[in-house]
């Protein structure tokens, strides 16, 4: 899932906050469907259509959503690239 943007929102409500964050699994299963039908054109998926929304009553449970929601996404190491890009001219 390369070049896919991923956001997580956190919204302050009257009595909560209001966290968004991305469905990874749903995103991972809605392009191994596409890719099943022949033809299918193999886009990203919008990203914004794969989407859970959780009310949390303090930040320690906004932070808990967020991590979980960070250690779903696709582990990609850049270190190489990084290394590489970041040389002094």
């Amino acid at each position: 899932m390369n070049g896919m943007n991923y956001r997580i929102s956190i919204e302050v409500l009257e009595n909560a906050f209001e966290v968004t964050v991305p469905d990874a699994e749903a995103m991972k299963k809605s392009m191994a469907e596409k890719r099943k039908v022949k033809g299918q054109e193999s886009s990203v998926p919008y990203a914004g259509d794969f989407e859970k929304k959780f009310a949390a009553k303090n930040v320690a449970e906004v932070t808990k959503l967020i991590k979980a929601a960070l250690e779903g996404l696709p582990e990609v190491s850049f270190n190489e690239a990084f290394a590489e890009a970041s040389k002094a001219a």
